[in-house]
């Protein structure tokens, strides 16, 4: 059995600030990066649906999710770890799925993403695309709390 040898990072864009939830992330899957084998795959998945597509049209079709792939591809390889990034689309509701697709093309051993939760509150500290992750993927799921919310807990 082929060692799996890729960390998929799966990004999100926030509009005004798409890299914001995301840096704990970044951050995390260049630590779990064990020797030159491995490789940081970045992600960014468009959901595409009807009543959406005005607001895709406005913001150039979701050109800033391939800005940010970009931009975490270029970090993570100037910190010296192997890097790609792909931009996939999906149907409205299968994200996750479409991920999910990624980590298994790729041979993800683990799958990486920054948490969007905006307060430490339990009452949904995952979002939906992350929950189904959880509880769909093979491979392990690390959900990283954006850095606010890490240092407020510490």
């Amino acid at each position: 059995m082929k060692a799996r040898t890729s960390i998929l990072l799966a990004v999100d864009v926030t509009p005004g600030d798409p890299l914001r939830h995301v840096s704990a992330a970044v951050q995390m899957a260049r630590e779990l990066v064990r020797d030159d084998a491995d490789q940081v795959v970045v992600v960014h998945v468009r959901e595409f649906s009807i009543a959406r597509l005005g607001r895709m049209m406005t913001d150039g079709g979701g050109a800033e999710g391939g800005r940010a792939v970009r931009a975490v591809v270029s970090a993570l390889r100037a910190a010296g770890v192997r890097a790609c990034g792909l931009v996939r689309e999906a149907d409205l509701g299968h994200v996750a799925g479409t991920i999910l697709d990624a980590a298994d093309e790729f041979g993800a051993r683990v799958i990486v993403l920054g948490s969007r939760s905006r307060t430490g509150l339990p009452r949904n500290p995952v979002g939906s695309v992350a929950e189904r992750l959880l509880h769909q993927s093979t491979v392990p799921v690390l959900i990283v709390p954006r850095p606010e919310l890490a240092e407020a807990g510490a």
